[in-house]
C-alpha cells in the first residue's frame, strides 16, 4: 500500500513538473554566423526548488544512498554553497526546501524517488524546522544534521563531515559568506570536484570556529584559496591561513568568476560549462554537485554576459557544450547565443581559409569543423577552433585561444604550422594526432580513447599535461615539461617515446609510466607512489622519488638511477623479461644522454628579501609568487647546469650572457643583468599588470650552438 501511494505521488509530481517546466530539452542556439547550429541544455523549473529537483533527475536518474538537503532561501545561500564538496564526496544531489513546516513538495517527491538512506541537512532548525526533520524520519530516512550556531560553524561542520567521509583535506577555500556568495559559487564546483572544503569568514576577523578548525589541520594543508578582494576578505584574515595562500579577485563578481577559472584552470575540464545567473544565485545552488560530477566549472552571467566573460569562454572553453541553470528569465537565450556563436565548416573534402599564405583569412568568431577530410589553412582565429570531424588538417593557422581536437576514438588530425595558446586533445586513435612545426604554451591530453600524439619538425610545446592514457612520441621538436596529473576516476597508462628535453613529473598515483626503448629523459620526478615500466634502451639522467615508494619493472629497470631524495622507502627496482645487460651496466650504452641538447637546468631558486629564497623548482615550472607582499624585493635567481655552458638570459628587457659551470650553483642578480633598480613585487606587478605573469627564458649555448633552454613562469598576481 505504501509503495503504491509513493508511486502515485511521484507520478503526479513529475507530470506537473513536465507541464510547468519544459526543461532538459536541447535548445537550438542561433548564432550570428551562417551554416551553424548547436545544442544547449537548459535545466530550469518554475522556481529554485523545482530546478533542484530537475537537476537531481538529470544527474541521478536511479536511486542513491545519500542526498544533501539545503535551504533555498536567499538569506541561507551560503550554507548550500558550503555543502557542494560534501555532496560531491557522497556522490549525492543537492535538494532545496523552504522555511515552511513541511518539506517542499519538489524535494519530498525527489526523496521518494531517490530512496536515500541518509539526508545531510546543512542548516540548523532555525532555518530547516524540526517538523521537517521529523517528516524525513517518517519516510524511513536517517537525517544527519550539520547546521551550526552560525554560517561559520556550519561550514566547519560540513568540512569535518567531508573528512569523516574519507576526503584527504590538503587544500581549503575561504569565502566571504554573506558578503559575497557569488564568489563562493564561482569556486564551489572546483572545490567540490577536488575535495576542498569551503569555509566562510567575516571581512576583518577569522571566526573562532574556523580558526580552531584550521589550526587542527594546519600540518596537512599545503594550499589555501581566498575568493574575493580585500573589500570582502581582508589581508589580515588571509594572512592567518595555512600553506601557500592565493587570492582570486576581480573588480566585480563576474570578473572574480573569471579570475578563479583562470587561476584554477588545471582543476577542471573545459569541454562542458554550466551557466548561472550571478544575481539570483538560488537556481544555481543545486547545480554545484552536478557540475562537480562532470568536473565542469560554473560561469556567471546577468541579463547579458560581461565582455571579459565572453572572451574567456571563447578563448578557453568548449562553449558548444553548455548547460543553463535556470529558466529563460534567469539565463536568457540571448546570453547563451552570444557565448556560443561560431562558424561551422561541415562540407566534406573541402579546403577553407585563404589560398594565399601571405594573406591570412581573419576569423572573428569560434570555428567548428564538423565535416570530414577538411583542411583549414592560412588563417588567423581570434578565438578558438573545435575539430570534430575525421582527418582534419590545420595548416599555417594562428589561434589566439584554444585548439580542441576531438576527431573520435578512431579519428585523426594533423596540425601543421599551428600557433595556439593551448591545444586540448579530447579523442583520437592509436596513430592519430600529428603536431608538425606547431607551438603552444600548453598541450592538454584528456582523451576518451588511448591516443598517440606525435611531435615532429620544430614543434615547441612549453608544457604538456596528461590526464588520460596516451603515447607521447617525440620524433623531433619538444613537448616541453610533461606532467601526469591526478584526475578523479582516471588510471592512465602513459608511454613515452623519443627524446624529452625537460623534466617528466608524475602527480597521479593511479598512473603507470612506460618508458619505451627510445625514451630519453633528463629528469624523472615521482611526487606520489606509482609504478614504472622501463624497456631496455630507455635512459634517465636524474631521478627523484621524493621519498615515495615506486615500483620499477621491465628489462631496462636498471636504467633508473638512484633517487636523489635521501629518504627511506624509496623505489624498488626489479628486472623482468630479457636477461640482456641493461644500459646501466654497459659502458658502451651510457644512461646519460650524450646529445648536447640534453643539457639540463636544475635547482632553480628565486632569491628574495626578506624571505631569502623560494625553491628549488624544476625547469619549466610555474612559480607562484602571489603570496609575497608588495614590499618584498626580488634580488635574483640561482641555477645549476649539468654541463659548462653559457646562458643567454632576458629579464625586464635586458639580455646578458651568463657563464655556468657544471654542477655549480650560479647566483644571478639583477645587477648582473644591468638593472640597478629595486625590483619590489609591487613594481613587477605594475610592470606586468596586463598578464600578471612573467616568463623567464634563457637560451643555453655551448660553442655558440643552442643546447637547451631555461623557461619558468612567475605568477605575480596577489
Amino acid at each position: 500500500m505504501r509503495k503504491k501511494t509513493k508511486q502515485k505521488l511521484l507520478s503526479s509530481f513529475m507530470a506537473a513538473l513536465v507541464v510547468l517546466s519544459p526543461t532538459l530539452t536541447p535548445m537550438v542556439a542561433k548564432a550570428a554566423s551562417v551554416n551553424e547550429s548547436n545544442s544547449i541544455t537548459r535545466i530550469g523549473g518554475v522556481d529554485q526548488y523545482a530546478t533542484a529537483a530537475l537537476m537531481a533527475l538529470k544527474g541521478w536518474p536511479e536511486t542513491t544512498d545519500n542526498v544533501v538537503l539545503s535551504a533555498g532561501m536567499n538569506y541561507s545561500l551560503v550554507d548550500a554553497l558550503a555543502a557542494g564538496p560534501l555532496a560531491a564526496k557522497l556522490k549525492a544531489p543537492i535538494l532545496l526546501t523552504d522555511n515552511g513546516d513541511q518539506l517542499n513538495s519538489y524535494a519530498k517527491a525527489e526523496l521518494l524517488r531517490l530512496q536515500p538512506k541518509k539526508v545531510y541537512i546543512t542548516s540548523g532548525t532555525a532555518v530547516i524546522k524540526s517538523s521537517v526533520i521529523d517528516e524525513i524520519k517518517a519516510l524511513g530516512i536517517t537525517p544527519v544534521q550539520l547546521g551550526g550556531y552560525d554560517q561559520y560553524e556550519t561550514s566547519v561542520n560540513i568540512a569535518r563531515e567531508l573528512a569523516s567521509q574519507g576526503a584527504d583535506i590538503t587544500r581549503v577555500v575561504l569565502a566571504a559568506g554573506w558578503l559575497s556568495p557569488a564568489d563562493a559559487l564561482s569556486i564551489a564546483p572546483i572545490a567540490a570536484a577536488q575535495g576542498m572544503p569551503i569555509l566562510t569568514t567575516s571581512r576583518d576577523q577569522l571566526p573562532a570556529s574556523v580558526k580552531t578548525y584550521l589550526d587542527s589541520i594546519q600540518a596537512k594543508v599545503t594550499g589555501s584559496y581566498v575568493v574575493g578582494g580585500t573589500a570582502v576578505v581582508s589581508d589580515a584574515v588571509k594572512n592567518q591561513l595555512p600553506g601557500t595562500v592565493s587570492r582570486y579577485a576581480g573588480q566585480t563578481k563576474y570578473d572574480t568568476n573569471v579570475q578563479i577559472l583562470k587561476g584554477l584552470a588545471d582543476e577542471y575540464k573545459s569541454d562542458q560549462v554550466y551557466i548561472a545567473n550571478g544575481e539570483t544565485l538560488v537556481d544555481a545552488l543545486a547545480g554545484v554537485s552536478l557540475a562537480a560530477a562532470n568536473e565542469a566549472p560554473i560561469v556567471l552571467v546577468n541579463r547579458q554576459a560581461e565582455e571579459s566573460t565572453k572572451d574567456f569562454m571563447k578563448l578557453t572553453m568548449a562553449a558548444s557544450n553548455m548547460v543553463a541553470l535556470g529558466g529563460e528569465a534567469v539565463v536568457p537565450s540571448a546570453v547563451l547565443n552570444n557565448l556560443d556563436s561560431g562558424i561551422e565548416y561541415a562540407t566534406d573534402n573541402s579546403t577553407v581559409g585563404s589560398l594565399d599564405s601571405a594573406n591570412s583569412a581573419e576569423l572573428k568568431d569560434n570555428i567548428r569543423i564538423t565535416g570530414n577530410n577538411i583542411t583549414l589553412e592560412n588563417a588567423q582565429a581570434d578565438y578558438s577552433v573545435y575539430v570534430k570531424g575525421e582527418n582534419i588538417t590545420l595548416k599555417n593557422l594562428k589561434v589566439k585561444g584554444t585548439v580542441f581536437v576531438d576527431p573520435g576514438d578512431s579519428g585523426s588530425a594533423t596540425l601543421e604550422g599551428v600557433d595556439a595558446a593551448k591545444i586540448v586533445i579530447r579523442s583520437g586513435g592509436n596513430d592519430s594526432i600529428h603536431l608538425n612545426n606547431t607551438t603552444a604554451d600548453v598541450l592538454d591530453i584528456d582523451s576518451s580513447s588511448d591516443v598517440r600524439v606525435e611531435s615532429a619538425g620544430t614543434t615547441a610545446i612549453a608544457n604538456t599535461e596528461v590526464r588520460s592514457s596516451a603515447i607521447l612520441d617525440v620524433q623531433d621538436g619538444s613537448l616541453g615539461g610533461v606532467t601526469i596529473l591526478s584526475t578523479p576516476g582516471q588510471s592512465p597508462l602513459v608511454e613515452l617515446r623519443g627524446i624529452f628535453t625537460q623534466p617528466v613529473v608524475i602527480n597521479n598515483e593511479n598512473a603507470q609510466l612506460h618508458l619505451s626503448a627510445t625514451a630519453v629523459l633528463p629528469s624523472l620526478i615521482a611526487n606520489v607512489k606509482t609504478s614504472l615500466l622501463v624497456d631496455l634502451g630507455a635512459k634517465v639522467t636524474k631521478y627523484d622519488n621524493k621519498g615515495n615508494f615506486v615500483v620499477i619493472t621491465g628489462t631496462g629497470a636498471k636504467a633508473i638511477p638512484a633517487s636523489s631524495s635521501a629518504t627511506s622507502g624509496g623505489s624498488t627496482g626489479t628486472t623482468s623479461g630479457s636477461t640482456g645487460s641493461s644500459p646501466a651496466e654497459d659502458p658502451t650504452n651510457p644512461t646519460t644522454p650524450t646529445d648536447p641538447a640534453s643539457v639540463n637546468i636544475s635547482g632553480l631558486r628565486v632569491i628574495t628579501d626578506p624571505s631569502n629564497s623560494l625553491g628549488p623548482f624544476e625547469n619549466g615550472a610555474e612559480i607562484d609568487l602571489s603570496g609575497l607582499g608588495d614590499p618584498v624585493q626580488l634580488l635574483g635567481f640561482a641555477v645549476k647546469a649539468d654541463q659548462d655552458c653559457t646562458m643567454k638570459l632576458t629579464f625586464l628587457g635586458k639580455t646578458k650572457n651568463i657563464s655556468l659551470t657544471a654542477d655549480d650553483e650560479k647566483i644571478i642578480t639583477l645587477s648582473d643583468l644591468g638593472e640597478n633598480i629595486t625590483a619590489t613585487m609591487e613594481l613587477l606587478r605594475e610592470y606586468y599588470s596586463d598578464t600578471n605573469t612573467k616568463t623567464l627564458e634563457g637560451k643555453l649555448l655551448i660553442g655558440g650552438e643552442s643546447v637547451g633552454k631555461l623557461k619558468v613562469k612567475l605568477i605575480l598576481a596577489k
